[in-house]
């Protein structure tokens, strides 16, 4: 398998893993919104914002930094996966005692929301070791293990969810299958990493080491503020929305960006099969990894522009679909919030970029100006303009980081202007979105399927598509060891 086909395969794994996690989460969100009510499933929403910056804060960034570390030293990696997730256990076990400090002060919170958050955040522990077990796969470029996790995780929260549901259970007995789930699901991975390390021998104990952990935290600093300012950045509209308007909101700014997760996913996925291609050719490859840095901007945006645009077309027969006509309220703020994925996906190569290079202090300092832009920007525009205002925050916030991020690194590291990777694919878009506005009403797979062909078609024709990118496709194709 050639460079082309592994990070193809990566990319497509890493996106089934994300996606069946995120997908199975999103269809227990769905069925608690229609069995039980949007405030129900705003309170559901709640615990999930607040297990996701609990699972941030307690990240560290080593999720990140074993990616980078390992990659290009694989004969040492279950050195870094040991010490890393005692790390992460320690810091975990320290946040979740917070989080019940935190509960007994005089918060606008139900006993019930309450409740669904001490119970929804016991998922951070079980869930630190599957993110850095993910990342020693990822530095392994092997993904097969996670989806196979990712699968079973999926299958056991849905199974259960349903069941629980089904007999009338509320926000606070579904809460448990979070926890549940995510924790017997890690039962892939040690015979998954026995088997791999017999594959790659490893040069150094696998054990606790004292003076490796303090050595390896001191690396941290900078990933650990990137990682605190991007939940804070993704998780501040829920959280203010909590404090200034109703659970009911809630669940419908949740319905909306419950399809919004779905469609992050993709950026998820290639920047997790892209980060340890890019960590080698950083080593070992400039050129290469300059090389890498254009196309993956060019296909970036090739994939953001048509993807936005037609979720935002589709995004009254999509929310009906899913959540019902109750949560029409949902309609707007994923019609707007939608173009944030733009920003995210051409993002994705120049932040890996940064951090290959070792800056990810100040990767994490232009994330802050973002945070920053999104906390003002939903303090201003929630109690003016509902969900819709954080669906706004949430799109120029992204823009922020994307364009300071950008100019970073063509002033530091290369030249590759942006402007003319958008020409094509901008007049395909609007084009196809003409197409598919007019196939609305119909069933919803007849304009999501004739608007792909329409806008493939108008790529290949007005050259958007080289011939070198026909080359790469045929080679995806063409399962032959490169020679």
């Amino acid at each position: 398998m050639n460079t082309i086909q592994r990070l193809l395969s990566n990319t497509i794994l890493a996106f089934i893993a994300n996606t069946i996690a995120k997908l199975s989460s999103s269809i227990l969100f769905i069925l608690v919104g229609r069995l039980i009510g949007p405030e129900e499933a705003g309170i559901f929403n709640l615990g999930v914002t607040y297990y996701t910056i609990l699972l941030a804060l307690s990240t560290l960034g080593l999720h990140e930094l074993l990616v980078r570390e390992a990659a290009p030293r694989r004969v040492q990696s279950a050195r870094y996966l040991v010490n890393y997730t005692i790390i992460r256990l320690l810091s975990s076990t320290l946040l979740y005692l917070g989080l019940l400090l935190f509960l007994q002060l005089n918060l606008p919170y139900s006993e019930e929301a309450k409740s669904v958050l001490r119970i929804m955040s016991l998922a951070i522990f079980p869930e630190a070791v599957f993110s850095l077990c993910q990342a020693f796969f990822v530095a392994h470029e092997r993904q097969a293990a996670p989806t196979l996790s990712a699968l079973l995780n999926a299958a056991i929260r849905l199974g259960l969810g349903i069941v629980l549901l089904q007999r009338g259970a509320g926000a606070v007995t579904v809460a448990w299958v979070l926890p549940i789930s995510t924790t017997i699901s890690l039962l892939v991975f040690p015979p998954a990493i026995i088997h791999l390390s017999r594959r790659v021998p490893q040069s150094v104990s696998p054990r606790l080491d004292l003076r490796f952990s303090v050595q390896q935290l001191t690396l941290t600093s900078g990933f650990v503020l990137l990682e605190l300012f991007q939940t804070l950045n993704f998780q501040a509209d829920t959280f203010i929305i909590s404090f200034m308007l109703t659970e009911a909101d809630l669940g419908y700014y949740g319905a909306s960006q419950t399809v919004l997760a779905g469609v992050l996913m993709i950026p998820v996925a290639i920047r997790m099969a892209l980060y340890p291609l890019m960590a080698r050719f950083g080593v070992h490859d400039r050129d290469k990894l300059h090389y890498l840095y254009h196309k993956a901007s060019q296909y970036t945006l090739m994939v953001g522009l048509p993807l936005a645009a037609g979720v935002t077309v589709l995004a009254a027969p999509i929310i009906t679909l899913l959540f019902g006509p109750d949560f029409a309220p949902a309609i707007p703020a994923l019609q707007i919030s939608v173009w944030a994925i733009v920003f995210a996906l051409i993002n994705v190569p120049n932040a890996r970029l940064m951090l290959v290079n070792g800056k990810q202090t100040p990767a994490s300092w232009l994330r802050g100006v973002g945070t920053v832009a999104s906390v003002g920007l939903n303090l201003f525009l929630i109690p003016r303009l509902g969900i819709n205002g954080a669906a706004i925050a949430r799109v120029l916030a992204t823009a922020i980081f994307f364009f300071t991020i950008y100019v970073y690194v063509q002033r530091h590291f290369l030249r590759d202007p942006l402007l003319p990777l958008i020409v094509r694919p901008a007049i395909a878009t609007v084009i196809m979105s003409v197409v598919v506005w007019y196939l609305r009403d119909t069933f919803l797979l007849i304009p999501i399927v004739t608007g792909i062909v329409v806008y493939g078609i108008l790529m290949v024709v007005m050259g958007g598509v080289t011939e070198e990118d026909r080359a790469y496709l045929r080679q995806l194709f063409d399962f032959k060891p490169a020679v």
